[in-house]
């Protein structure tokens, strides 16, 4: 007896499961590029410059990781690897040119009242802040309209000293005047109509 072979009409494909995607190394390089940008341009203190140069620095690592193993989110490696290249530059010149004056600044605002009290009385530039009469100097003050860091100073003292008075909340003044007539206003009309008065007993 002959067994018939079972016909097959068609094939059965079995589909692949979905890999899914990595995008671990391409999202790091993107929020570590992005955190140092927003960051750089809001601290003064040249260890916080390192810090974020630091993170800068592995963006980029994971960037180039990201794309030298094919993985996934190219786009966003692209992006973090160009964000961090910026950014790296931004906070070079920083640490390179800007690392002293910013470090004066915040000499500067831990005691501005000082500073402003120190000028009008002798009308003369800090120790602190002579080095900037140096002559690499020179190129500065005239960008922006002035002759010397003297000058400089000078308006600059004044400008913060009308935002730093602004910013102080107003005095309130009481005389002792003031205080006694609004004592005996109290004191009025707290009294009773008959306040004085004998008591009439029956």
């Amino acid at each position: 007896m002959n067994q018939q072979e079972p016909q097959f009409s068609g094939y059965n494909y079995i589909t692949p499961p979905k890999q899914p995607k990595k995008l671990t190394f391409a999202i790091l390089s993107l929020v570590f590029s992005i955190l140092p940008l927003l960051l750089c341009c809001c601290t003064v203190y040249p260890a916080v410059s390192v810090f974020l140069l630091l993170l800068s620095v592995l963006a980029l690592v994971f960037g180039i990781i990201s794309l030298a193993t094919h993985r996934d989110g190219k786009g966003l490696a692209v992006t973090g690897i160009i964000i961090s290249v910026l950014t790296i530059i931004l906070l070079l010149f920083e640490l390179i040119f800007l690392s002293v004056p910013l470090n004066d600044m915040t000499k500067f605002s831990q005691d501005p009242q000082g500073y402003i009290d120190n000028y009008e009385e002798t009308g003369e530039v800090p120790e602190e802040f002579a080095k900037y009469n140096d002559n690499k100097y020179d190129w500065v003050w005239p960008s922006m309209g002035m002759n010397s860091f003297t000058e400089f100073y000078g308006k600059f003292i004044e400008e913060y000293k009308t935002i730093y008075e602004s910013a102080l909340p107003p005095s309130i003044d009481s005389s002792p005047e003031e205080s006694d007539s609004d004592d005996d206003n109290t004191e009025a009309t707290t009294r009773p109509a008959n306040y004085g008065e004998e008591l009439i007993t029956i």
